[in-house]
């Protein structure tokens, strides 16, 4: 019995690893939205449609608000785990009054912070998209 508790912790301690790890790579998201955006700073985006650059500048604002918000998960998730996950609930609600924050169990926060990065992800590749297009549409 204390060999399986203790195969369960193992792969819950990895599992948490691997997410943390993997949210701290979402810092190559921002660094992938960073040609687009000097692209649109330092050439002339005035003969490209308007319609365009600003879908990509509004692209870059959302990744970068996905990479913050998974900057921020990876730091909670280095301070919760399921043991402390209803303490983290309440604080986390005070800090943002969100009355679902108390509610969610720690595989719950989990999932959603990797929904956030799948998302953050997609944006990434949709913001390559339309600059390609715009590139050869040149």
């Amino acid at each position: 019995m204390e060999n399986r508790d203790n195969q369960l912790n193992s792969e819950a301690l990895l599992q948490r690893q691997l997410v943390q790890y993997t949210l701290e790579s979402s810092r190559f998201f921002m660094f992938f939205s960073i040609p687009p955006v000097l692209w649109i700073l330092l050439s002339r985006p005035c003969f490209y449609p308007r319609v365009l650059i600003g879908l990509m500048a509004f692209f870059c604002g959302l990744i970068w608000y996905g990479c913050w918000r998974l900057w921020l998960d990876s730091r909670y998730f280095r301070a919760i785990d399921e043991k402390n996950n209803p303490i983290a609930g309440d604080a986390l609600f005070f800090i943002w009054r969100r009355k679902k924050l108390k509610t969610l169990t720690f595989a719950q926060r989990q999932s959603g912070a990797l929904k956030q990065y799948k998302l953050t992800m997609l944006l990434t590749g949709i913001l390559w998209l339309i600059w390609v297009v715009v590139l050869v549409a040149r």
